[in-house]
């Protein structure tokens, strides 16, 4: 029987983040963080690799999944948070965690989705300013950043006025957009902390 790998839903290469990482410091990759800070970023990350969804009574099928996925979004966006502290990067500079080129494929795969105009539309009410101005230029099909899409729908999910099945949008398009963005946040996360443990390695 094989082994289960303990470090298999941790951000990759903390493995040797794990190991190694002690001796120079977090400082060392570019970390301004303490370790205990970088571990509750490695625990938050895990919950949400790990977050498979919920179970309700009386619920349809499309609403459970709306909720999963919202909840999942939660969890993304909480090791998200904790990674950019890690960092040293603010919310409003995460557009420079993708280039120009990732961007706007990220974008034009968000509007291919079935629903999601109409899920941002209905998003849009329950925002403030900062988020709605991204929300319109997603809107207008400008370039915008995707992070604060996804920060969007925590944020109006976290507050209680965003649903599983906003009115007016398609059932499955909030666990549709909501899914696609923790991809996308996955993603980032991955490589920022990869490529400093690569640094440590080398």
């Amino acid at each position: 029987m094989k082994v289960p790998d303990p470090y298999r839903s941790y951000p990759p290469g903390w493995r040797t983040f794990n190991t190694h990482a002690h001796v120079p410091g977090p400082g060392y990759l570019g970390l301004g963080a303490s370790l205990a800070e970088v571990n509750r970023f490695a625990a938050r990350y895990r919950a949400a690799k790990c977050f498979k969804g919920v179970e309700f009574e009386e619920l349809t099928s499309g609403t459970k999944d709306g909720y999963t996925a919202l909840i999942q979004t939660l969890l993304t966006f909480s090791a998200f948070e904790h990674l950019l502290r890690c960092i040293g990067l603010r919310m409003q500079d995460t557009q420079t965690l993708l280039s120009s080129e990732e961007r706007d494929r990220a974008l034009t795969n968000l509007r291919r989705l079935h629903g999601q105009r109409e899920f941002f539309e209905a998003l849009r009410q329950h925002l403030d300013p900062p988020y709605q101005r991204q929300v319109d230029v997603h809107l207008r099909e400008e370039p915008c950043n995707p992070v604060y899409l996804a920060a969007a729908i925590r944020h109006a999910f976290a507050h209680g006025k965003l649903a599983a099945t906003p009115i007016g949008a398609p059932e499955n398009s909030s666990a549709t957009v909501a899914r696609f963005l923790c991809r996308v946040m996955t993603k980032i996360m991955d490589r920022e902390f990869l490529h400093r443990v690569q640094a440590l390695e080398e």
